[in-house]
């Protein structure tokens, strides 16, 4: 064997295990957690163990968001845009959806879950991590001035008739779901009689199918990224182009990936719950933090996306999650209520409905972005976490 196919042999050994490392490093710690008694002892010990125990698992779910953010580039690049992005949506939405129904069907009776859950995964994304995407993207944009004058035209911008049908479904379903069921008067919790929850979950599924068409269909050039406004960064993909993943071992690796970031953070609920009882902090913060980790993966990859210029990408990502998010937990959850026997409440609390009306206001799509609309976002999120905490 040649020097050099020795050299590239090594090369590419150090590749792969670097690829494979953050799934090793998963596996092993689900499986500490799940057939180990490290669980239970964590458990009982005083809170600066519990707070570091889940210092360290929040550290492995992490390192398997950011390999997962990887290969899901690795696919979006073998496939395009905005396929890449739906395939990490959808992957996400699988098993939240997986995880909402494990606790409804096997968990203590919680009505207000699912609200909970879509409002924290609403408020995450449209207001904390889309707020630091628009910051990133702004501050990414170089020669904004000629002759001394801002020329508008060099900001970073939206691909903006895609922004706005996010838009519209996302405040559309948003209302429907979470604001209304507190006027309803045909039950005496904030939801809707059966007839009505019914043609709710037909309408969201039929706009959520709509849109996925007409997103992969003939409307596909909206949602594409706009080329012009792109920053330009070097090409290194010479150096490694023969250690690339085909389409199926990126997508394997997504998707393990995927499922182990979401069983781990599943796993740290009691371990999330009794680090928050004993700093003596409401308990719905603990759904904040399950629904920030299993974020985590779409919230690296809008930001990575985010700092290369491609807001478009970002939005994908952002507003995809969320439309899927209320489009299909809300018909999932009816659904099993009706089937358990389950009282489920959808309707927000005042302030949270507050919340949500400034949030969308200021998702409105802006033509140019200059950073403000990403600060005021990043507020909001702030007092979000705040008033979650008092």
């Amino acid at each position: 064997m040649s020097a050099s196919s020795e050299t590239s042999t090594k090369s590419r050994a150090k590749y792969l295990l670097l690829i494979i490392l953050p799934i090793l490093v998963g596996i092993f710690s689900l499986i500490s957690i799940e057939f180990t008694g490290v669980m239970d002892w964590l458990l009982v010990q005083p809170t600066a163990t519990v707070i570091i125990g889940l210092a360290l698992l929040s550290g492995v779910v992490l390192l398997l968001s950011s390999s997962v953010v990887a290969h899901a580039d690795r696919v979006a690049e073998l496939i395009g845009q905005p396929y890449g992005t739906l395939i990490l949506t959808a992957a996400v939405m699988t098993i939240e959806l997986s995880l909402v129904a494990s606790t409804m069907l096997t968990g203590e009776s919680n009505p207000t879950l699912a609200r909970d859950s879509m409002f924290s995964v609403v408020m995450i994304t449209l207001t904390g991590v889309t707020g630091v995407s628009n910051v990133l993207a702004a501050l990414k944009r170089r020669n904004l001035f000629s002759n001394g004058v801002l020329d508008t035209s060099q900001l970073a911008a939206p691909n903006q008739l895609g922004a706005l049908t996010y838009f519209d479904l996302i405040s559309t379903m948003c209302v429907l779901a979470l604001v209304i069921p507190n006027f309803s008067r045909s039950t005496s919790e904030a939801n809707f009689s059966t007839p009505v929850n019914i043609i709710l979950s037909v309408v969201a599924l039929g706009v959520y199918f709509i849109f996925l068409t007409a997103q992969m269909g003939r409307y596909r050039s909206l949602y594409a990224e706009r080329d012009p406004l792109l920053v330009s960064v070097p090409d290194n993909s010479h150096n490694n182009n023969s250690f690339h993943l085909s389409l199926s071992q990126a997508s394997i690796l997504l998707l393990v990936g995927l499922l182990l970031v979401c069983l781990i953070a599943e796993s740290m609920g009691q371990l999330i719950e009794t680090g928050i009882t004993d700093l003596g902090l409401p308990s719905s913060l603990a759904g904040v933090l399950v629904a920030a980790l299993i974020l985590a993966p779409e919230a690296l990859n809008a930001l990575k996306a985010a700092s290369l210029g491609e807001v478009q990408r970002s939005i994908n990502t952002l507003y995809g999650s969320v439309v899927a998010t209320v489009s299909l937990t809300v018909p999932a959850v009816l659904i099993l209520g009706e089937i358990t026997n389950t009282v489920v409440v959808l309707g927000l609390e005042p302030f949270e409905m507050v919340l949500l009306a400034l949030t969308l206001l200021l998702s409105y799509p802006h033509a140019r972005l200059t950073g403000i609309e990403g600060m005021m976002k990043i507020v909001i999120f702030i007092f979000w976490i705040l008033l979650q905490v008092a």
